[in-house]
């Protein structure tokens, strides 16, 4: 029901707003300091996505609309960005024993290896999980994960605890 509210509203206020003219509007973006962009909206890139990143966040910033038509403006800050690849605070490493699943028993059991690192900016980090997801069929070996130390573990997810990593 709600969603049918919104389109219909949608709708109403696109006919109201639409021009087929050949009105063109400009959009002018500023801030305190020496930065401004403009942007041109005309009919030939009327339906396009004009961006730009904004120079200093947080900052104030103003825009001025001029000229004739409809103007959707939008700002959109993320939190909790994942790091870039280079600024990964850790080294994981994993391997399998055997390597290959050549030899018929690994194809029942094999070990995981998991090696972790920390390699941030500081000396070092807290409390770090390791979450071990099995593949689909295979199931943890009890003794093997009693010896990784800290652990909650149920028979498909077994999970470390490594603290000062």
């Amino acid at each position: 029901q709600d969603t049918v509210v919104a389109l219909q509203a949608l709708s109403l206020y696109g006919a109201v707003t639409y021009a087929k003219s050949g009105a063109a509007s400009k959009v002018t973006l500023r801030s305190g300091g020496d930065f401004q962009q403009d942007f041109q909206v005309d009919p030939t890139n009327r339906l396009l996505l004009q961006r730009m990143p904004l120079p200093q966040v947080p900052g104030e910033y103003s825009t001025e609309v001029s000229g004739e038509g409809c103007v959707y403006l939008q700002t959109s800050l993320r939190y909790n960005v994942q790091p870039t690849q280079e600024d990964a605070p850790f080294m994981l490493h994993v391997y399998t024993i055997p390597e290959t699943c050549v030899d018929s028993k690994a194809h029942k059991v094999f070990d995981i290896g998991i090696n972790v690192s920390y390699t941030g900016e500081r000396n070092g980090s807290n409390m770090v999980i390791v979450d071990v997801k099995m593949l689909s069929g295979f199931i943890p070996v009890k003794s093997s994960v009693r010896k990784v130390g800290a652990c909650l573990s149920n028979k498909q997810h077994p999970a470390s605890y490594l603290q000062d990593t």
